[in-house]
């Protein structure tokens, strides 16, 4: 279509839902977890529970959380009801604790209707007052043959999360690897140069604008979030802005938000620290191309 402007749009993407887990939880997790379309792999404290301090009331549990190790521990005490206070009557004290270490899950057994485990991660994440220090490694996605997330349970045979499980226990024995599985929302924001606009050409062009999440609109925020964290495994589009264009629009600049603080982490790479509520704003004026 000849016209004697173009609309330009700026694209801006928000990570409405966030699950941290470790690798040994993806293949537990639930359906509302499964849901996302960018995954961050993350360095984040060791943590183990002092299985000395585990004392079990009757509406909650109490132990001791270690979060590290060496000379950088600390820890914290936590009150944990292992039942949401609306089932009435019920006794923590007829559990039975046990803490499976390789996993790094809580297992309680004596319950008529069978055992509970919960993870660890999501137990301090939850009911910890601090935020989990939560550093980028590498981002990136998978999707199958039509667009869709593969398993998250099938995260793990990407090679480079697997070389960075296998680097960990060399560069990193003090940390733990977790991911930070998003999904994105996106909307448009148009910016129209011309004063002489033609409604009938311009309805025409902004008829069916891509508000749903593509293959390009996040290509375009996985090299935002890349471009500026500067994640040390990722190669491909560091130093360089995706420029993206569908049904005819030309996205010239691209807001991505994360939101981590709902989760209690300070996300951050060894170039960049994210800050509370902070757009990230890429485009070709932006990044070196």
């Amino acid at each position: 279509m000849n016209t004697k402007y173009m609309p330009d749009y700026e694209l801006q993407t928000c990570a409405y839902h966030l699950t941290l887990c470790c690798p040994y939880d993806l293949g537990h997790l639930s359906p509302d977890d499964r849901r996302y379309n960018i995954y961050v792999a993350t360095l984040i404290p060791k943590l183990s529970i002092d299985e000395d301090s585990v004392q079990l009331f009757e509406d909650y549990i109490r132990f001791d959380v270690i979060v590290g190790t060496g000379e950088h521990t600390t820890r914290e005490t936590l009150d944990v009801s292992v039942f949401p206070s609306v089932i009435p009557g019920f006794d923590h004290r007829k559990f039975e604790f046990d803490y499976e270490k390789p996993r790094k899950a809580m297992v309680f057994t004596g319950w008529e209707k069978g055992v509970i485990e919960l993870s660890l991660l999501q137990v301090y994440r939850e009911h910890s007052k601090y935020y989990l220090d939560t550093e980028i490694l590498y981002i990136g996605q998978e999707f199958g043959e039509n667009g869709e997330p593969l398993p998250a349970e099938g995260l793990m045979s990407d090679l480079t999360l697997q070389k960075i499980e296998a680097d960990l226990l060399h560069e990193y024995p003090e940390k733990d690897l977790a991911l930070l599985l998003l999904e994105f929302k996106s909307q448009l924001l148009e910016e129209i140069d011309s004063e002489d606009e033609d409604l009938v050409q311009l309805q025409e062009i902004t008829k069916n604008p891509p508000l749903e999440l593509n293959n390009q609109i996040l290509n375009a925020t996985e090299a935002a979030l890349i471009n500026h964290f500067n994640p040390e495994y990722n190669k491909k589009f560091n130093n360089g802005f995706s420029r993206v264009e569908d049904h005819g629009l030309h996205y010239h600049s691209i807001t991505v938000q994360v939101h981590p603080d709902i989760m209690g982490l300070k996300l951050f790479s060894k170039k960049k620290t994210y800050l509370s509520n902070e757009r990230i704003i890429s485009s070709p004026l932006l990044s070196k191309n």
